[in-house]
């Protein structure tokens, strides 16, 4: 089954919240107030997921988003399970519901729950990967001149430590320009014999811009591309 990432949000928070609740107090109905619309294209039901308030434009998602509705009312769900039994609530869910969302994040994403990892925010994730790679003196990480702040200080970091380059390139020149095709090309031609991993952002957080799923596998042909090159450097792929 395919698992957008609106299904993905609202099916894996109420599903954790009804098993954190199962043994709660009967008031705590699990029930939603109402479906979510499935219409999405019309913005008035998208603006009406969100409770920001209506004096002011919110450009600002780059630093936090708020919760749509389907989140807030499971981050609910949870709060009243923990008042209603700190200790039962904890007990019961707090080697279980990781399991959960592993599972739900890996259906999202296409993998398996095992490959998942969870961390407290981002900037840790990428630590943990970057600092994780074994890359040596003399191999390059390649990333984008459009990722994020924290995902280039980690990729630098990372590099420092190791002895290794870091090289940015820019997969479109501006926002009129884009297609897919130039995008994969652009990394193909990038990936050389001393590249030992690529880092691309899926959603860019600055602009909104959701990079095509081919981008993603553009590291791999550029992998191939380059052993087929250089035998001696097959088995850093």
């Amino acid at each position: 089954m395919t698992s957008s990432r609106r299904n993905f949000l609202t099916a894996a928070g109420f599903s954790l919240a009804a098993g954190a609740i199962s043994g709660s107090r009967p008031r705590l109905s699990l029930a939603l107030g109402s479906e979510p619309s499935n219409n999405l294209q019309d913005w008035s039901i998208v603006r009406e997921q969100f409770e920001v308030s209506r004096d002011y434009i919110h450009l600002s998602s780059f630093f936090l988003a708020s919760h749509p509705r389907p989140v807030r009312e499971a981050i609910e769900k949870h709060r009243q399970a923990i008042d209603d039994n700190p200790f039962m609530y904890v007990g019961r869910h707090l080697f279980e519901m990781p399991g959960q969302i592993r599972a739900s994040v890996a259906e999202y994403l296409g993998g398996k729950p095992e490959e998942v990892a969870l961390t407290n925010s981002t900037t840790m994730g990428l630590a943990f990967v970057y600092q994780g790679l074994p890359v040596r003196a003399g191999q390059e990480i390649l990333t984008t001149t459009h990722d994020h702040y924290v995902h280039h200080e980690a990729i630098r970091l990372a590099a420092e430590r190791a002895g290794a380059t870091v090289k940015k390139i820019a997969l479109f020149d501006d926002f009129a320009s884009i297609s897919e095709e130039d995008i994969v090309r652009r990394i193909i031609r990038t990936v050389s014999p001393r590249t030992r991993a690529v880092g691309i952002t899926w959603v860019h957080s600055g602009s909104g811009l959701k990079v095509p799923g081919a981008t993603h596998r553009a590291g791999d042909q550029g992998s191939q591309r380059r052993a087929s090159r250089s035998g001696s450097h097959s088995s850093d792929r």
